[in-house]
């Protein structure tokens, strides 16, 4: 069976959150552990924008210890299917071998669970617009939540990775107006035309869609003009000043080739451009058992890497 990691995450149950588990304290709800107390609260259903007069929302998970002032996207996307799940389930110290949401809470991450238009009703094109607002609303109100927005990255599997790198590779040209301007009047320290999230990971990613558009009778997100398929490719966006990526791919994937990761990896190579790629010996599309552990692993630690201040050096005294 294939799975996302959406559908992972809803295939399990609050009869297995922690037993002192849930708790509501005002409007926001604090997610306990039994043995260390509550790792993060949760404030629901933050809108972002509209379409068609519909919310578009996320979820902003907030650690009770202290924060580190960078906060990472999940972006919730399987098939460019985006569905809904109580946030309380993505901080479960491990779902299928992956804990990477429940480790950085842990080490002060804010985390943003975010839900774009979903498929069949939307399609490509429009849920990278979606993410598109949504890191503009995320990246505008940082600081009134003491984030820096320089200090943001995003990770997905599958489609959620496809969107994931579509933010990485808006740097350089492809960087938009309104994150060049913002940047030029507060000096953020970082080049103008820099992509706007500073990392990202990607799960066995979608990186070229030319070729591939038309009716689509599983991925129904894939029926829209051929002539935007090249605007939402990441691969053919690979420019200056792109994000960090790591990529991770099974070499039995039979959804998306593990050639697209290869691919991407090389394209960031050539350009001189910071780029990770790990394959997984014969694992699908989906990661189960040591694998999901381990690229989980991974993710932490490409998270902590471009997302968080260099360590001082220790003291001779």
């Amino acid at each position: 069976m294939i799975r996302t990691f959406s559908q992972v995450v809803l295939a399990g149950s609050l009869a297995f959150l922690p037993a002192t588990g849930i708790a509501v304290a005002g409007e926001e709800r604090r997610v306990a552990s039994a043995a260390d107390g509550p790792i993060a609260t949760i404030e629901p259903d933050v809108i972002y924008g509209r379409a068609d007069a519909l919310a578009m929302t996320y979820d902003l998970l907030k650690p009770t210890v202290k924060p580190n002032g960078a906060t990472v996207i999940f972006v919730v996307s399987g098939g460019w299917r985006s569905r809904w799940f109580d946030p309380r389930m993505a901080m479960l110290p491990k779902i299928r071998g992956i804990s990477l949401v429940h480790d950085l809470l842990v080490d002060g991450y804010h985390i943003v669970l975010l839900r774009h238009g979903s498929s069949p009703r939307y399609k490509v094109p429009d849920a990278a617009d979606h993410v598109e607002e949504a890191i503009r609303h995320l990246r505008s109100t940082a600081p009134d939540r003491g984030l820096d927005p320089e200090r943001i990255g995003s990770f997905g599997l599958s489609a959620g990775g496809h969107l994931s790198l579509h933010l990485a590779t808006l740097g350089g040209e492809d960087t938009p107006r309104d994150i060049r301007r913002s940047r030029a009047r507060r000096d953020a320290g970082v080049p103008e035309d820099a992509a706007p999230i500073a990392a990202a990971v990607a799960w066995f990613p979608p990186v070229e869609l030319v070729g591939f558009v038309g009716p689509n009778e599983r991925y129904p997100a894939m029926d829209f003009d051929p002539e935007e398929a090249a605007r939402v490719s990441p691969i053919r966006h690979v420019d200056r000043n792109d994000a960090p990526v790591l990529l991770m791919h099974g070499t039995e994937d039979d959804v998306v080739r593990i050639r697209a990761s290869e691919a991407m990896h090389e394209t960031y190579v050539e350009a001189g451009l910071e780029s990770e790629y790990h394959r997984f010996e014969g694992a699908g599309h989906g990661f189960e058992g040591e694998d999901a552990a381990r690229s989980s692993a991974l993710a932490k630690a490409w998270f902590d890497r471009w997302l968080l201040p260099p360590a001082a050096p220790a003291s001779d005294d």
